[in-house]
């Protein structure tokens, strides 16, 4: 369907892709994946034809249809109705829907002649229309905005009325009625909430064209994408599996080009010793030349790298507190008077929880964390802190609100002017600034860059609770993975609101659900999947558990089967490398008895009767090491084809 044929693009000095080559097949579904600024983005533009390659070219199958997600919403649709604006996502809907009504509206008028000709294309169209889902696409264009969380009484307000998080819910909706060829999704779960993102999963469970997804939510991925696509550093790598088969994957293929490269330093390095040992003896010179040959032939293994994004995060130890680090008495809250968000919140949060507040947006989740940090004061009940509890609240405009024209440096002495600079710089280089990057202004500053500047900025002051409102915005999937790791080591307690289903099911133990309208506030002992699995059986749904097939049986034997395998490869190679370094041993004394042979030989004062013996010695010696030199080549060859073996089996 889309074919990249050793295409370059290059932005400045900065080469984005370098003589790529790779295929989205029909039907496939693709995570492209890679640290932020590596190229995706690019890659949408080159299939879309709205950005053109340097070099090479990007081949499309004949009459695409092509769906794009992009970053930023059309402009000059501020006045559009909602419901209208999505309804225009399929514009070849919109030029059917204008011929049928024109030859409609010109039937009367035509002799009999001419209408039968407009009856036949009448019927053309509206088959074509019919097939391309036009008679339904306003039903559809309603589920698709009340699923991402519109409110049926948002459907014909203008869309200029919405936030810009809103507005990229409906081009989601735009691109997802289409129904395309070809679906190009960037950052779909952006400003999504945890039921939007479920949604927008089983929607995308049901699309029948070919599917390519930029994204960082790992989640999505997993579910939804069957290949995944590398970008990193000028190159594009086909991955044909998910995201967790690619992770481990792409960390073996490094190991396993690790180990080809070391097997081929092995290699030349014996060959290098041969031709060394033997280049001055001249019953030996063909071989020593076959032996340069080699050398010259052998090629060198390119290391696979690992696509790292700059994630880089640690957290200090918090300083003590009491058991009860929070309690919630009654509590409530609305912004204007008798309107309120929720009421009657009771919780208590001990020390050490890792708590995560769900529910749709607009449900109240960023004004319970705010009411939890201090930041509002309850309308009605108690909020009570424990005894010598620190908190640290980021919100979502945090990272915003610096003052981009201060340093690193600067942004943590405005807060801590009395912490010494090489306290600052080491908790600096503990976030990725070390050295010169702690003198970076804000304002230069990537968006994931200053995810972790405001955290520095949090714990150059170190908190024992940490309250977080989606701290995995503007972060790769390194960095994210990053960051869970460091909340999955801190000791101290965290409350954290994030859309991101794998960041929440790794780090959280317990769900704060918000219901929306005032639905109240209620807590669930367990994770995220203990919380769905709850709210399921609730709903009435049921959770399936499969049992084992034969298919899976049989599967599992193969895997036992392979198991073995390669144990014996395994030690069958090791019994080779032992016996490589036996003969590598056993070779030099030898050289060294036949050297001292040759010299016995040479001496003026050697008797006749022992030159003879020292010759006849001389012999068996040179037969003993013409005999050890080629047991050392088979047991090298034979070494190198098990250790060959062993890689390509991994």
């Amino acid at each position: 369907m889309i074919e990249f044929r050793q295409v370059s693009k290059r932005y400045g000095g900065q080469v984005v892709l370098d003589r790529v080559d790779f295929r989205l097949l029909a039907g496939e579904r693709a995570g492209i994946v890679g640290p932020n600024g590596a190229g995706k983005s690019t890659i949408f533009d080159l299939i879309t034809g709205e950005s053109d390659a340097d070099a090479g070219s990007v081949e499309r199958a004949k009459d695409i249809r092509i769906g794009h997600l992009r970053q930023q919403v059309k402009p000059g649709e501020e006045r559009t109705p909602l419901l209208k604006y999505v309804e225009r996502a399929a514009p070849d809907l919109e030029t059917i829907r204008a011929e049928i009504h024109h030859i409609e509206e010109h039937l009367a008028d035509d002799d009999a002649g001419e209408a039968r000709v407009l009856l036949r294309r009448l019927g053309e169209l509206q088959t074509s229309f019919e097939a391309q889902g036009g008679y339904d696409l306003h039903a559809r264009a309603a589920a698709a905005l009340t699923g991402l969380g519109f409110r049926v009484e948002d459907l014909q307000r203008p869309l200029g009325e919405f936030s810009g998080g809103w507005q990229m819910r409906a081009e989601l909706s735009r691109a997802l009625i289409a129904e395309p060829d070809l679906l190009l999704l960037d950052e779909p779960s952006n400003y999504l909430d945890l039921p939007a993102v479920e949604w927008l999963r089983r929607r995308l469970e049901g699309f029948r064209g070919t599917l390519a997804m930029i994204s960082h939510d790992r989640y999505l991925l997993e579910s939804l994408c069957e290949v995944t696509v590398e970008v990193a550093v000028g190159r594009v790598t086909r991955y044909p599996g998910r995201y967790s088969w690619y992770a481990q994957e792409r960390e073996k293929r490094r190991e396993v080009s690790l180990a080809r490269q070391a097997n081929e330093d092995r290699k030349r390095e014996q060959i290098e010793r041969f031709v060394e040992r033997f280049r001055a003896k001249n019953t030996m010179s063909s071989r020593v030349q076959s032996r340069i040959k080699m050398l010259e032939k052998l090629e060198r293994t390119e290391v696979v790298e690992i696509a790292r994004g700059r994630g880089h995060f640690r957290l200090a130890k918090p300083p003590h507190c009491g058991q009860e680090v929070l309690r919630c008495d009654g509590v409530g809250f609305g912004y204007e008077a008798d309107k309120w968000i929720f009421r009657g919140v009771d919780l208590a949060v001990q020390k050490g929880e890792k708590l995560a507040v769900v529910g749709p947006n607009g449900a109240g989740k960023t004004t319970l964390l705010r009411v939890m940090a201090g930041q509002l004061a309850p309308g009605e009940g108690k909020r009570v802190a424990g005894h010598q509890v620190v908190p640290g609240y980021q919100s979502q405009e945090t990272a915003d609100t610096m003052d981009r024209t201060r340093s690193c440096l600067d942004t943590l002495k405005a807060v801590a002017n009395d912490a010494a600079e090489v306290e600052i710089r080491t908790l600096l280089g503990g976030f990725g600034f070390s050295g010169e990057a702690a003198e970076k202004r804000v304002e230069v500053l990537s968006g994931g860059e200053r995810i972790r500047l405001a955290f520095a900025r949090i714990l150059i002051r170190p908190p024992n609770l940490l309250l977080l409102d989606e701290p995995t915005t503007h972060l790769d999937v390194e960095s994210r993975e990053a960051l869970q790791d460091a909340i999955a080591a801190y000791e101290g307690t965290v409350v954290l609101v994030s859309h991101d289903v794998a960041f929440v099911r790794a780090v959280a133990e317990g769900i704060i659900a918000v219901a929306p309208g005032g639905g109240g506030v209620r807590r669930f002992a367990g994770g995220y999947d203990y919380y769905r699995e709850k709210i399921e059986r609730e709903a009435g749904g049921k959770m399936d558990s499969p049992e084992p097939t034969p298919a899976a049986d049989a599967a599992k034997a193969a895997r036992a089967e392979a198991f073995r395998d390669r144990k014996m490869l395994k030690n069958e190679l090791r019994r080779m490398e032992r016996e490589v370094e036996k003969l590598e041993k056993e070779i030099p004394a030898l050289e060294r008895e036949q050297s001292a042979l040759y010299e016995r030989l040479a001496a003026v004062g050697t008797p006749e009767e022992d030159r003879a013996a020292t010759g006849r010695k001389l012999k068996d010696v040179e037969d003993d090491l013409r005999a050890k030199l080629a047991e050392w080549e088979d047991a090298g060859q034979r070494r190198d084809r098990l250790a060959t073996q062993l890689l390509n089996d991994n």
